[in-house]
């Protein structure tokens, strides 16, 4: 029997033990116990240790990778085949699409690219991300692979792609026998965002579009395009989701 399924069988049995009052003490307990059986039969005999290992391919110099946030790992939580797993050292290689678990025991300087097929979610630093494919065939099918969520409302979540675009650097170095070429990527965030208003996906790429989605709210989106254009600069990703809470505030409760 797979380890997912004695770990639910054991926690059914030992939640009878519990006395949970609430349903925030509810979430805290279910976190605690998953964390104490994973540590009980030893992480690496859980399902997610059995994927491929992560090579990275990637030759960077300065602070340039190919990872979300940081290249290194960082705790977040995720959902894989049908189990949900806390506190687990993860990286997101985004310009690969690939989720990196980092190994448990004696082989913990390895990594794990875990089976997208079988991740519906996971949070890292702070954020949540999911797999748009998972359960979902309503997506488009310009939409794949994991997309950060930010929910303001049941008829108003955007969806981020976090995107890095690789150029190849050349470093030309001249020796005595001739030119010794040395090369290196570099990696620049280029995002996309994708927001999904009463069960229809838009692409926002400029300022028309979002005016295109909101034709009622036109003057007040481009308010706040001319009063924001040195956060659209220093940081996309905080200017669009401003933009979106804003004209989510103007639309009608009974819309929302």
């Amino acid at each position: 029997m797979k380890n997912y399924q004695n770990k639910s069988i054991f926690l059914i049995l030992f939640g009878l033990l519990l006395n949970i009052c609430t349903i925030h003490s509810q979430t805290s307990n279910t976190s605690s116990l998953y964390n104490w059986f994973d540590k009980t039969v030893g992480k690496q005999n859980l399902e997610l240790y059995n994927a491929p290992r992560h090579v990275n391919l990637y030759r960077t110099l300065d602070k340039s990778h190919s990872y979300y946030f940081s290249n290194n790992y960082s705790k977040g939580d995720l959902n894989y085949e049908g189990q949900d797993y806390y506190n687990m050292d993860l990286k997101y290689d985004i310009n690969n699409d690939i989720i990196v678990l980092k190994a448990t025991g004696e082989y913990d300087y390895l990594g794990m690219s875990l089976i997208k097929e079988k991740t519906a979610w996971f949070t890292l630093n702070n954020k949540k991300f999911i797999n748009i494919n998972f359960n979902n065939p309503a997506c488009p099918a310009y939409m794949t692979g994991y997309y950060q969520e930010i929910i303001f409302s049941k008829n108003n979540i955007l969806y981020i792609k976090h995107h890095k675009n690789k150029t190849k650097v050349i470093d030309t170095k001249t020796i005595s026998d001739g030119t010794n070429q040395n090369s290196s990527d570099e990696f620049k965030e280029k995002n996309e965002y994708i927001l999904k208003y009463k069960d229809a996906y838009y692409k926002i790429s400029s300022k028309s579009d979002v005016i295109e989605i909101f034709p009622e709210h036109k003057s007040k989106i481009k308010k706040y395009y001319n009063s924001n254009t040195q956060l659209e600069k220093s940081d996309k990703n905080v200017f669009i989701e401003n933009l979106i809470k804003e004209i989510n505030s103007l639309i009608p409760n009974e819309v929302n």
